[in-house]
């Protein structure tokens, strides 16, 4: 077997570029990505990502300060300005004949042409050239898209770098044909795709088999193995050496390999090392002697991961395929991207509509939930068993109607009908999705594997259970209130007012203290209740669990409320130092404040009398302030005590009035012989 490499394949200067300045970056352990895949080549993506420069899909991904490499195939100019704004630092990936192409749409918009692009509508680098052509530009992919050209006098045709020429040139003369004008044409193909198609044609006609290597979701990729297959019968597109078969080269003398502009050198050694070492006939008769049937079970290694799945080699001549919808129910394609590696083995089912010249369709799903109804216990007539369930989806019949829930149950899936899933009528079964419900299997049918659930017994031994409860707990709850009320009558009945108790202190608050005085008989001790100093609080008085001695003050039966007093059974400290002062006793006191209609003077540090102040001078005055002042000492006689009042009157002139008569007195005793008439007069005045 001869093998033979097209003299031009593999990477571009365009994209060695682009590679070269990521595997830089990497190397420069830069903080950034590349905005989009850098090259439409899944294996040097994937290479770069593990050397840390990923992949994001938008700008919004990048924090400010990072580095976001443009791909080789390009962006538009508010990608740029974006990217500014974002204070991100860019580093151009884009081709140079990219670049051009998108210079000369952007100037022949300028010079007043309509810019006409030819290539694929959904390519990057077709939109990247758009963007930079204004927003009059339009894309040809094909010659029926010629019908949405508008009529204008002056065109501008620009083409993709990578498109193939032969087909530029048969849309450029219809478009010619059908919207006339003038045209100025730019041929911006790269002169490496022109070279690369024109050896993989070349390498086609002079070979039995042809190998196209490079992404499936590469356009220049995409366009040589279109080219090959036009000239040779048996052209292949693979990405990697481990798609290669026997049966691809079965009978092939001489084999061509080519690649697009995206696909390492590696990639094309590979292949070649591979073919050379394949023992063909070896494996060969070792995949006839496979039997492949739908229902069969199979045990294969994981290959390779696209968009449309898992491929999977299992010792047949043809691989398999598993979609991800048959490798898990619950797992998105992406996450299953990420998960599933090359190299993992997996058991999968034969699934109908596999073809002899096609993959072998296969599913995961459906080998596991085979060998999950191994584990499934049979269910005795007549018998129940619970299971937790988890909501899988919603089971709609032929017109559209819901009739119940897929459920994982046991391994399997489950079925629920929709009147079980509660015992109201339910109109949308969307928020069950996902839940896991408590169940009972009420059916098992090995044999067609059937098993149904249900919810409703349950449902209604719950209800019953609540309502039971509810019922034991409003009659416990009225016993309860009952059993208060008999306590609290008692409670009230065994204390009266005016007595004095011995309580607990159930709770200090900012207001005073509650006491507890019989079995659950509270009251209140209020602050002005607390002591005779007026300054004491609750909390300097007694804390939680203290004993008190209280007074009952009062007992309000109606709005069940006792007032307490602590004060009541302690002695008035003000009555015990006020006692020891009697009716004439004359002191010194202190004149502490001065009133309109007399003078508070202090006898002591707990008691205070009044100066009346027609007792402060025996002459009448105004005010007080007209012969006393605050902090004064003077001499004054007490006239009156009334303790239960608090109230102790004194006289200032009465002293003074005294004091004049005892010296008048003691003069008279001295000189009594001579006092005339006149002295004996006015000592009777002052008697008086």
């Amino acid at each position: 077997m001869e093998i033979k490499v097209a003299e031009h394949c593999g990477f571009c200067y365009g994209v060695k570029r682009a590679v070269a300045l990521a595997q830089k970056a990497a190397t420069d352990r830069v903080q950034g990505a590349t905005l989009g895949p850098l090259i439409h080549n899944p294996q040097l993506i994937a290479e770069l990502a593990s050397e840390g420069i990923a992949c994001k899909d938008s700008l919004e991904q990048f924090a400010p300060g990072e580095t976001v490499i443009f791909r080789s195939h390009g962006e538009g100019p508010e990608t740029y300005a974006q990217a500014e704004k974002q204070r991100l630092t860019i580093l151009d990936a884009t081709c140079p004949n990219v670049r051009l192409a998108q210079q000369k749409a952007a100037q022949a918009a300028a010079d007043g042409y309509f810019p006409v692009i030819v290539g694929e509508k959904n390519h990057p680098e077709v939109k990247s050239i758009l963007k930079w052509a204004g927003k009059n530009a339009i894309c040809v992919e094909c010659i029926k898209d010629i019908s949405y050209v508008p009529r204008q006098e002056r065109y501008g045709v620009i083409i993709q770098t990578t498109f193939e020429l032969q087909k530029f040139n048969d849309i450029l003369q219809a478009l010619q044909e059908q919207r006339p004008g003038e045209y100025r044409v730019e041929r911006t193909i790269c002169l490496a795709t022109a070279q690369r198609q024109q050896a993989a044609v070349k390498l086609a006609a002079e070979s039995d088999a042809v190998i196209v290597i490079g992404g499936r979701n590469s356009a220049n990729t995409r366009h040589l193995f279109e080219l090959v297959q036009q000239h040779c019968r048996q052209a292949y597109h693979i990405e990697t050496a481990s798609e290669l078969s026997s049966d691809m080269l079965r009978g092939c003398n001489k084999i061509g390999i080519t690649a697009g502009a995206s696909t390492p050198d590696r990639l094309i050694k590979e292949a070649i090392l591979v073919m050379e070492n394949m023992d063909f006939e070896s494996m060969l008769n070792e995949s006839m002697e496979v039997e492949v049937y739908p229902g069969k079970v199979v045990n294969g290694t994981v290959i390779q991961l696209d968009k449309d799945g898992v491929y999977v080699s299992f010792g047949y001549r043809h691989d398999g395929l598993i979609p991800y919808s048959e490798w898990s129910q619950t797992e998105s394609a992406e996450e299953l991207q990420n998960s599933i590696k090359v190299g993992d083995e997996v058991e999968a089912k034969v699934v109908p509509g596999s073809t002899k010249s096609d993959f072998v369709r296969l599913s995961k799903i459906k080998a596991e939930r085979d060998a999950a109804w191994k584990n499934v216990a049979e269910l005795p007539e007549g018998e129940k068993r619970p299971a937790t369930v988890k909501v899988l989806r919603i089971i709609k019949n032929k017109a559209k109607n819901i009739v119940g829930l897929g459920v994982a149950v046991e391994g399997v899936e489950g079925f629920m009908p929709a009147s079980h899933v509660e015992l109201r009528r339910v109109e949308d079964f969307t928020g069950y999705i996902g839940k896991e419900l408590e169940a009972e299997i009420i059916e098992v049918d090995l044999e067609k594997k059937r098993i149904v659930v249900s919810r409703r017994d349950l449902l209604r031994a719950e209800a019953d259970a609540k309502r039971k409860a509810y019922k034991e707990a409003k009659e416990a709850r009225i016993a309860a209130k009952e059993a208060r009320a008999a306590a609290e009558e008692a409670a009230y009945n065994s204390v009266e007012e005016g007595k004095v108790y011995t309580g607990k202190v159930v709770k200090v608050a900012e207001f005073g203290l509650f006491v507890e005085i019989g079995e659950g008989l509270v009251g209140l001790v209020h602050n002005t209740e607390l002591s005779w100093d007026r300054s004491v609080k609750a909390a300097d008085v007694a804390k939680e669990g203290d004993e008190v001695t209280v007074l009952v003050k009062s007992i309000d039966r109606e709005n069940k409320r006792v007032a307490l007093s602590i004060k009541a059974t302690l002695e008035d400290p003000w009555k015990v130092e006020a006692s020891q002062f009697h009716i004439g006793d004359i002191l010194d006191v202190e004149v502490v404040r001065l009133l309109a209609f007399g003078a508070i003077v202090k006898l002591s540090d707990k008691v205070e009398g009044l100066v009346h102040i027609s007792e402060i001078a025996p002459e009448r005055i105004e005010a007080p302030s007209d012969v006393l002042e605050v902090g004064q000492v003077v001499k004054a006689e007490i006239i009156k005590m009334d303790l239960d009042s608090k109230k102790i009157g004194l006289s200032i002139s009465k002293v003074k009035r005294d004091a004049e008569k005892n010296e008048f007195r003691s003069y008279m005793g001295s000189k009594k012989s001579h006092l005339s008439q006149n002295l004996s007069e006015q000592l009777e005045s002052l008697e008086k």
